[in-house]
């Protein structure tokens, strides 16, 4: 069977710009990465997206890719692991089967990410308040990084060069995405792997732990690697990263 396509959805703020170190190695090795361009990360002009827009996003992508013969293993980054774990619905391999479907989402590949059990919110998910991270003092509707910034937040293991340069591709991230409760858990159907970053400041260590944790002993299937790497492991390891998502799609090849 072919080469599963990868549907990469990055997390908050960030565009798929981000993933291009990564994108170059997945497709040196053979495979479509297809980007999802999620509706929060925005203009401040514009009405602030949902998670709906966001779910939509993800779920059209990938169906689209599934129509087109090849089946998906979805990549997802922080927050990208919500509309992700909340969009694909009836995409797993069983399903799709029993609907005389030739293809499907035959895995899910989490980094450092944040997907949520049905039922919750992101901000739920925060303990109910934004946290330093989240400044919102400019535009009550759309989030900026919080002091002292993106560079440290995200990218602190990485040249000062690099950190300049992702740092200048962040984006506006509508607050009201952070409201919006899931409906569904793709990784209770579809198996998963998820990739702890040890040196995140985003996201740290202990609380992804919990959070895989907490949804393992709830039935999910996920198997676990870590990694000492700041919250943007596709950008300072690419490779190692790459190699965690071939590990990934190669389970159903």
């Amino acid at each position: 069977m072919s080469r599963p396509s990868l549907v990469l959805v990055r997390g908050l703020w960030h565009c798929p710009a981000h993933f291009d170190k990564l994108t170059k190695i997945l497709e040196e090795h053979g495979y479509k990465c297809v980007p999802v361009s999620l509706p929060s990360t925005q203009s401040s002009d514009l009405p602030p997206a949902t998670l709906a827009d966001d779910t939509k996003a993800v779920r059209d992508t990938v169906k689209g890719e599934l129509d087109t013969g090849n089946n998906v293993v979805v990549v997802a980054h922080s927050y990208g692991g919500t509309p992700t774990n909340n969009g694909l619905q009836g995409l797993d391999k069983k399903t799709r089967t029993e609907a005389a479907a030739g293809t499907a989402v035959t895995e899910i590949a989490f980094l450092c990410a944040i997907p949520l059990p049905a039922g919750v919110s992101f901000i739920t998910g925060l303990g109910g308040s934004p946290h330093s991270i989240h400044d919102l003092s400019k535009n009550p509707d759309f989030l900026e990084v919080g002091d002292p910034g993106p560079a440290h937040r995200f990218y602190h293991d990485m040249s000062i060069e690099d950190q300049k340069r992702y740092s200048a591709l962040i984006r506006p991230q509508s607050w009201k995405a952070y409201q919006g409760e899931t409906e569904c858990a793709a990784y209770m159907a579809i198996p998963s792997w998820y990739l702890y970053c040890t040196e995140d400041r985003a996201f740290p260590f202990g609380a992804q732990q919990g959070l895989i944790g907490a949804a393992i002993a709830a039935g999910a299937q996920i198997r676990t690697e870590t990694m000492e790497a700041s919250h943007s492991p596709f950008l300072s390891m690419p490779a190692k990263t790459a190699e965690f998502i071939m590990r990934a799609a190669s389970e159903q090849e």
